[in-house]
């Protein structure tokens, strides 16, 4: 028994360095743009910025900045921006990679009427699930959120400030490192 574990740690130190080696995983710098529309009422269409990194494929953390038209009801417009830092974990499934997700931040929300505007900002917990679909040399995302955000008491009117939220990002991702074990 210790002469065949001799022999293969022997084997294994001359051996070539490419077959001892695993294959390397790429970590990923993503940045793009997001489409998206929502619940009806506050967030509605809307588009913004992604940036975020994949260090080995396995993680991926985030930021998103997005701006939702939402909507003009009995003169009275009601806008939303948010900020988010998004954490996922990459599961391959073949060629594309599904990515469970918590996104967290904060939503502006800006409602003008003819007599003044009034703003609020609240916190926001989103979790989501995502698919990463390469095509070419850019990432289709297609995603599908949940907002859980506070409700913003000081607007005119009220508005919906939970439901979902789906949203499509394009992505280019630009190989940053090859981590080898």
């Amino acid at each position: 028994m210790r002469r065949a574990a001799r022999l293969c740690l022997v084997l294994a130190g001359v051996a070539p360095p490419s077959a001892t080696s695993l294959k390397g995983q790429i970590g990923e710098l993503h940045l793009g743009v997001v489409a998206s529309h929502g619940t009806p009422g506050a967030y509605g269409p809307g588009a913004g910025l992604v940036v975020g990194i994949a260090p080995g494929r396995l993680v991926y953390v985030g930021a998103r900045w997005s701006y939702q038209f939402g909507s003009t009801r009995a003169q009275v417009r009601t806008r939303v921006q948010s900020f988010t830092a998004d954490l996922g974990v990459q599961i391959p499934a073949g060629s594309l990679e599904i990515v469970p997700s918590l996104s967290l931040g904060a939503l502006r929300y800006a409602q003008r009427t003819a007599a003044s505007t009034t703003h609020s900002v609240e916190f926001l917990a989103a979790p989501g699930l995502s698919v990463e679909i390469p095509v070419a040399r850019i990432a289709l995302i297609p995603e599908l959120q949940f907002y859980f955000a506070g409700k913003p008491d000081n607007l005119a009117v009220p508005v919906t400030h939970r439901g979902l939220l789906t949203s499509l990002r394009l992505v280019v991702p630009i190989e940053v490192s090859r981590f080898r074990w």
